[in-house]
């Protein structure tokens, strides 16, 4: 009889379990395509045939091409909208969003068709050396954000500048996540687990994923989604992201 009970609970721990796991998974949709309206802004990302990149409001671009202006012969230019749930305005969420300190941070690739990439990269719906491109700029952007708190947790405690790089190397190395889009990732996200106060996270979203739009969408706090009709779009946004933040890699 004890045994059987012991059973039952175990078997409705489970299904409690997966209920909740599903319930997550059932939100993932809806998060990462808000329905609510607000505050749509524009951007132009320019990249230069040497690789380097030009960002622009749309209202900036049109005033320049209107005068006359016009990118050197093979540039290539990305129009990528931002939205934002936080306050409202697209800017100011996204540097709340990254700027703040958080106890651990994680960036999903994408799905597990980026594991082509390394496998076979011809089988992979876009282009692995610009997804490759994107997922380290967004890596970088986030890292030397994240890694400032404990360079100065380090410095206040009276490490020197050289230990203090170092402590706070070790401690984002620690609390960094590459993660691929998987079931529980989804159902993490919908659950609110990833992409929070205490854990950032940055999702990206290619046209291996189904992404038919370039767009950047926060939608809470610690949520970031980059979603790009092509892979370059998606380094473009992270461009964009740089630059918004101001970010300068030294």
């Amino acid at each position: 009889m004890g045994l059987n009970k012991r059973v039952l609970g175990i078997i409705s721990l489970l299904v409690l379990t997966l209920g909740y796991v599903g319930y997550g998974y059932s939100q993932f949709q809806d998060i990462i395509n808000p329905q609510k309206s607000g505050i749509v802004r524009q951007y132009v990302v320019i990249q230069y045939p040497n690789s380097s990149f030009l960002v622009l409001s749309s209202i900036e671009y049109v005033n320049l091409t209107l005068g006359g202006w016009e990118p050197p012969a093979g540039s290539k230019a990305y129009l990528i909208n931002m939205r934002s749930y936080v306050t409202g305005i697209p800017e100011i969420d996204l540097n709340m969003s990254l700027q703040l300190r958080y106890e651990k941070f994680t960036i999903i690739v994408g799905s597990s068709e980026v594991k082509k990439c390394s496998s076979n990269p011809e089988e992979f719906y876009g282009s692995c050396e610009d997804r490759a491109l994107a997922v380290s700029e967004v890596t970088v952007l986030v890292s030397s954000l994240f890694k400032r708190y404990y360079y100065w947790e380090a410095i206040k405690r009276g490490l020197n500048n050289e230990s203090a790089k170092m402590y706070a190397y070790k401690e984002t190395m620690n609390r960094k996540s590459i993660r691929y889009l998987s079931f529980l990732a989804k159902a993490e996200i919908g659950l609110g687990k990833l992409g929070n106060k205490e854990n950032l996270c940055i999702v990206i979203l290619g046209p291996a994923e189904g992404s038919e739009k370039n767009e950047i969408i926060i939608p809470r706090r610690g949520l970031i989604i980059l979603k790009g009709k092509s892979d370059a779009a998606l380094r473009a946004e992270a461009i964009l992201m740089e630059h918004i933040t101001g970010f300068r890699l030294s």
